[in-house]
């Protein structure tokens, strides 16, 4: 058992790693995925600051890249040194120096880790309310295969 064994994760947050990891064997570049984790910070930061305040926001991004960044030790310098906001200019200069399975496992990891932590302060309930419209801005809706 690893480091993230205990690892709470809901559907949506498993999803988001699903989505990287296919955008990359898909061929998406290292651009194209480093867009799209900038992307999903910024939705996060746009739903979660009117409700739990931007310092709060950016304290829990600190806190999710300094655990990813145990599995992923170029995460390292995203969670040292922010203040109020999250400096995502840095995370994309480091996103770019990535191969883009790297970039989608590190990004994942930090995701989760993001979603553990808010769960873990407040509750699977309520961050499952919290994140339901991040997610669905996201990600692909689920398939269901149900033709009968």
């Amino acid at each position: 058992m690893g480091a993230f064994a205990s690892l709470v994760e809901s559907q949506e947050s498993h999803r988001i790693v699903v989505t990287l990891v296919q955008r990359a064997r898909d061929g998406a570049d290292v651009q194209q995925l480093a867009e799209f984790i900038v992307s999903a910070w910024q939705t996060i930061e746009t739903f979660l600051s009117p409700i739990i305040g931007q310092r709060s926001v950016a304290t829990l991004y600190k806190r999710s890249f300094y655990l990813a960044s145990r599995k992923h030790p170029w995460l390292m310098d995203m969670h040292e040194g922010m203040q109020a906001t999250m400096n995502l200019a840095a995370l994309k200069a480091a996103l770019l120096e990535q191969s883009s399975a790297e970039i989608a496992a590190g990004a994942g990891v930090a995701l989760q880790m993001f979603y553990e932590v808010l769960t873990n302060l407040i509750g699977a309930s309520l961050t499952e309310r919290l994140l339901r419209s991040v997610w669905a801005d996201l990600l692909p809706a689920p398939t269901q295969d149900n033709s009968a």
